[in-house]
């Protein structure tokens, strides 16, 4: 039983032959809400331990990766109180989430974390496909960072592997066996939280070959 914030107790309804319980049309009030819960917390963890590697890379002075800020933009300006923000409000990212360098190659890559088996199409915004493509043709290193929670894995993968399923027509998804095929599967450890330069160097062989760290 899932109780919410306010205390209510969700009750749901039993599942009706036909329909497809994954369209929100045919789920229930509670199902919705329950949903809304799930989405609005969906990546926070996964890209605060992304964020304490990258911090833990900086500190060995190996690689400077960050994350992008979400721009916000200011509505109302306190008239009493120079320079505090009285209202404002988070805008949608344009690109990707986070950006770098990494033995002189620039870095660029997007997170995304699902509890299902796929990435659904619609999970990477047209301007990101648009973006890493740009980053890959001028000879930087553009890839995604997938977690598919349900079995505790993350795949790093190429984005011009996705950019060429995307070209083909639009998909329903990208199954889960599409990135144990076509990615690299990211080992985990206490520090860092996620070993990414490890798994960038045995996805892009060609950009990091030979390449020995102190």
């Amino acid at each position: 039983m899932i109780n919410y914030p306010d205390g209510r107790k969700a009750s749901f309804a039993p599942k009706e032959k036909g329909k497809d319980r994954r369209k929100s049309e045919n789920r229930s009030e509670e199902e919705k809400v329950r949903d809304k819960m799930i989405k609005s917390n969906m990546g926070m963890a996964f890209e605060a331990d992304v964020s304490r590697s990258c911090d833990y890379y900086r500190e060995k002075e190996v690689a400077d990766i960050y994350k992008r800020p979400t721009p916000i933009k200011v509505v109302k300006m306190s008239k009493t109180k120079k320079g505090m923000i009285e209202e404002a409000y988070f805008q949608e990212k344009s690109t990707t989430d986070y950006v770098g360098i990494y033995e002189g190659k620039y870095i660029d890559f997007e997170c995304k974390e699902t509890i299902h088996d796929a990435i659904p199409y619609h999970m990477i915004r047209e301007q990101q496909y648009r973006h890493l493509a740009l980053i890959s043709k001028l000879g930087g290193i553009g890839f995604f960072l997938v977690s598919f929670k349900k079995y505790q894995e993350v795949y790093l993968i190429d984005c011009r592997k996705i950019l060429a399923v995307e070209e083909d027509g639009k998909h329903l998804g990208l199954k889960r066996e599409f990135f144990q095929k076509q990615g690299t599967l990211v080992e985990r450890s206490y520090l860092p939280p996620y070993r990414l330069i490890e798994a960038m160097e045995k996805e892009f062989p060609d950009y990091f070959l030979g390449l020995r760290r102190k």
